[in-house]
């Protein structure tokens, strides 16, 4: 091989390596990324749960994160009052910690449609040690005893 020769397939050895090198580093660069956004993206969650009483059914959800390692962040609450076309339900919404004391509370007036979905802003940190909870309760509209029902979703 010629001088020349020598010095295009060194050329072309470091040229590849370089390259080779560049891929991985993207590789793993689009790997932290995905990881990060990922570890951002599973720290927020939503639970929903549901009760019924002759009929009608308060389904309920709500969205929080965990916001460090002994802490939730409570975003907000929501319901539905399902089959029940009623007018005059009554609903009523608690973040309480574990011995029941409320830490935010949100009651309807007696106007509460079946049908509808509801979101109410928290916006509370709470102790994951205080083993807090939402509890939804709701009084249906119907002839005769008003039924009730409570559903309970654990942060």
């Amino acid at each position: 091989m010629t001088l020349r020769q020598n010095y295009d397939a060194a050329t072309t050895v470091r040229t590849a390596r370089r390259k080779r090198v560049a891929r991985a580093v993207s590789i793993a660069a689009i790997g932290l990324v995905v990881t990060a956004g990922a570890t951002t993206t599973t720290s927020a969650a939503s639970k929903y749960s549901n009760c019924s009483s002759r009929g009608g059914i308060l389904s309920i959800g709500t969205e929080y994160n965990f916001a460090s390692q002994n802490t939730v962040w409570v975003t907000n609450a929501s319901f539905t009052i399902e089959r029940n076309s009623g007018h005059h339900n009554n609903v009523y919404l608690r973040v309480r910690k574990g011995n029941g004391t409320d830490v935010w509370a949100w009651t309807s007036g007696d106007n509460v449609r079946g049908g509808q979905t509801k979101t109410k802003a928290v916006s509370k940190r709470l102790p994951r040690s205080s083993r807090p909870y939402l509890k939804g309760h709701a009084t249906f509209d119907v002839t005769g005893p008003d039924p009730s029902c409570a559903a309970y979703i654990k942060y």
